[in-house]
């Protein structure tokens, strides 16, 4: 059921199937195109942005992020480690690197650092700026919107048990957590994958072990 239901995260990381954490932007990074320009509000949300980011020339998107905003946040580091990650020690390197518009993108930053400093953003809206970008050297992840959950799987009953077409339960075969369908409707609410694994997990494995009791071989 709800095999169509899937819900987009606008950034992961592009050419592979690493995921880059919302916190990255939400502790300041802002995403740039290929003319070197912002585009959107960072902190819309993940079914806006990824539209936003699919609407850009090659349909991906550069998150740029300084020093200093490097060091908010211990997960950047892993981009670091995955290879994920290009920098520059200025803004014209990065953008050579890049090969994007090194003048737009330098009147963007300061732009958006002005903006960071007045604590308005006159281009997006943009409400948190916590930081601006300014602290050398300068980095970026090209970004691109992946799959991030499935809500759609099998149909399951209130004991996990899967059911088949006529809504009967399958003897023995039992699902919990992404495979199954029908726990979240058509879009799922942060977090509430972990209670969809930790409770119906916790309920398919004690039906299990009972449905391997009642039928063991003696």
């Amino acid at each position: 059921m709800d095999m169509d239901q899937i819900q987009i995260h606008p950034t992961q990381a592009a050419g592979s199937k690493i995921l880059i954490t919302e916190a990255v932007r939400g502790n300041g990074a802002i995403c740039i195109n290929r003319e070197g320009k912002r585009f959107m509000n960072e902190l819309t949300t993940r079914d806006r942005a990824s539209a936003e980011i699919l609407k850009q020339n090659g349909k991906t998107a550069f998150l740029v992020f300084d020093e200093a905003i490097r060091k908010s946040l211990s997960q950047i580091e892993g981009y670091f480690h995955l290879e994920l990650v290009r920098s520059g020690k200025t803004l014209q390197e990065l953008a050579k690197t890049l090969e994007i518009d090194g003048d737009n993108f330098a009147k963007t930053i300061e732009s958006y650092n002005k903006f960071q400093a007045a604590k308005k953003d006159d281009d997006f809206s943009r409400a948190d700026m916590p930081r601006p970008v300014k602290d050398a050297g300068f980095h970026a992840i090209e970004i691109r919107p992946g799959v991030h959950y499935t809500m759609g799987g099998v149909s399951i009953d209130t004991r996990t048990r899967v059911l088949n077409k006529d809504d009967k339960p399958i003897p023995g075969l039992y699902g919990a957590g992404e495979v199954t369908g029908g726990v979240h409707g058509a879009n799922r609410l942060g977090g509430n994958s972990i209670s969809e694994t930790i409770t119906f997990g916790r309920i398919a494995g004690r039906e299990a072990t009972q449905f391997a009791r009642a039928n063991r071989r003696s």
